[in-house]
């Protein structure tokens, strides 16, 4: 099991690949097992790093709050620990809020920046809908398997339930296995609740790549276009029929778009 020792952390991550490095970033409850689209069709073309973040899967779970500025430091020491001085990085949902702190806090370690399917903070977000935010609590105090499949509406878009069901029970199985028990869990959800990253995304100088699924409705795609007219320059691509795990639903073409954005820096 790789596990490294940061300053900050006992981290687990995985490399696959060679190349440019490409760092990848899972989202609240999630461990880096759920990026095996990305893995597989992106390491034949970078250095791929995915890992568990604090609190979840197999990373140290210290049971005191912390930030999503603390994630992004996390995330840094991870960096320095591997010996990446700078990387591509793609953050998903919370992944993608620490990636927008990554950026901020320690810009050279970024090369090109992608956010998937996340917001810059609660403060600025678009309203999600008044029956996901109640599938969303009640899903909090569920057993994680439970919870998964009560979420099943927040997490992909009807056209992939009706017509992909293997695929999303596929899925479902990969997030249960989460190692996380309920004060991690709601460690996560509170340093996305303190999230604001919006006054201070015009600061971000990268090339940036903002995607998200039209059918989201954990994470209403409105965020995404804030966040993409907010920062300098940034591109937008919406996944069509597409929910919020828009990437693993539509992986080969999310895929196809990354190799092609942070190629262009090879």
């Amino acid at each position: 099991m790789p596990l490294i020792q940061t300053n900050r952390l006992k981290t687990y991550y995985e490399l696959h690949g060679d190349g440019a490095p490409l760092l990848l970033i899972r989202g609240l409850g999630s461990t880096c097992d759920g990026f095996k689209a990305q893995v597989d069709g992106l390491s034949p073309h970078f250095r791929v790093i995915s890992f568990d973040n604090r609190c979840v899967g197999r990373t140290d779970q210290p049971q005191l709050p912390f930030s999503i500025a603390d994630m992004a430091d996390d995330t840094a020491a991870l960096m320095d620990s591997l010996e990446v001085e700078s990387a591509h990085v793609f953050g998903v949902s919370l992944g993608g809020m620490v990636a927008q702190e990554l950026v901020l806090r320690h810009p050279r370690k970024v090369r090109r920046l992608a956010l998937g399917c996340t917001h810059a903070g609660p403060r600025t977000a678009s309203r999600t809908p008044d029956w996901a935010v109640r599938l969303f609590n009640e899903s909090r105090d569920m057993p994680r398997a439970e919870a998964l499949r009560h979420s099943i509406p927040l997490l992909f878009a009807p056209k992939t339930v009706e017509r992909r069901p293997e695929f999303v029970e596929a899925n479902l199985a990969v997030m249960t296995n989460n190692n996380q028990p309920k004060s991690s869990y709601l460690l996560q959800l509170g340093a996305v609740m303190q999230h604001d990253t919006y006054d201070r995304l015009p600061e971000i100088k990268h090339q940036t790549l903002v995607l998200t699924g039209t059918e989201d409705t954990l994470v209403d795609p409105d965020n995404s276009r804030m966040i993409a007219e907010q920062i300098p320059g940034a591109s937008l691509l919406h996944y069509e029929e597409n929910g919020h795990l828009f990437f693993t639903e539509s992986a080969d073409e999310v895929n196809r778009a990354l190799i092609d954005f942070f190629g262009k820096d090879q």
